[in-house]
């Protein structure tokens, strides 16, 4: 029913599972909130930190060799959550940091303090190597707080924004609350995921997440935000 795109499900790559016993955790948490599809996206830093490519490729096959014993009905696909680095774009192109699923997109990930202007050239160069920037996580850039800079990243950029399940789910201060449903309201979130990490951490929650979503805005926006959009970038992409 659902599609987890911004998922650490992939043990010993980074602060996500740290074994396979917490990927097989994560795995029965995904399935029991009705999640069917997840893209593995474990931190990366390009140029700054190694990448362990084969260790992570090695743990996927393992985790998929899994699911097919146990019969759980859940696709996995490659990808990376990318802190943006001024190597990105040429990495990217030479193939040395995955992409979500295979394809042309990307999710980056900035620091909580780093200013628009930052953001902005960093999606625009990335846009410019010939890939779709997905900026994971939105709600924690304390410097993306105005519609028109989203509106300014999907003009000039052509980029897509998600959102972590968790602001949908909970309750916020008072100015966070008025902007995070402001901007679900005029439709600038592409994508609601989990990010979730090891458990008992930062739990799935795409069922709760559908469910407030429906109850806001209605079941059409609910499953494009949880299912639809993620379906369409997949249906797009390589890695099938």
């Amino acid at each position: 029913m659902f599609i987890d795109m911004h998922h650490h499900l992939i043990y010993g790559i980074d602060d996500g599972a740290r074994d396979f016993a917490g990927t097989e955790k994560m795995i029965r948490d995904a399935v029991e909130n009705g999640v069917d599809a997840i893209i593995t996206t474990p931190h990366i830093t390009p140029g700054q930190e190694p990448f362990p490519y084969e260790t992570y490729l090695a743990h996927l096959e393992e985790t998929r060799a899994f699911l097919a014993r146990e019969g759980i009905p859940l696709k996995l696909y490659t990808g990376a959550e990318i802190l943006y680095t001024p190597n990105t774009p040429r990495l990217l192109q030479e193939g040395r940091v995955p992409t979500l699923a295979g394809g042309q997109y990307v999710l980056l990930e900035f620091s909580p303090d780093d200013p628009f202007k930052h953001i902005l050239d960093a999606a625009a160069k990335t846009a410019a190597a010939g890939y779709v920037p997905v900026i994971a996580h939105v709600e924690r850039y304390a410097q993306v707080k105005k519609t028109a800079q989203l509106l300014k990243l999907r003009r000039e950029c052509n980029a897509l924004i998600q959102m972590n399940n968790g602001t949908v789910v909970h309750k916020h201060r008072f100015f966070k609350e008025r902007w995070v449903r402001r901007i679900l309201k005029e439709g600038l979130i592409d994508f609601v995921s989990s990010d979730s990490h090891d458990l008992p951490g930062r739990k799935n929650r795409m069922r709760a997440a559908f469910e407030r979503l429906s109850a806001d805005y209605g079941d059409d926006v609910a499953h494009a935000l949880t299912c639809g959009n993620a379906r369409r970038l997949l249906l797009s992409e390589t890695e099938m």
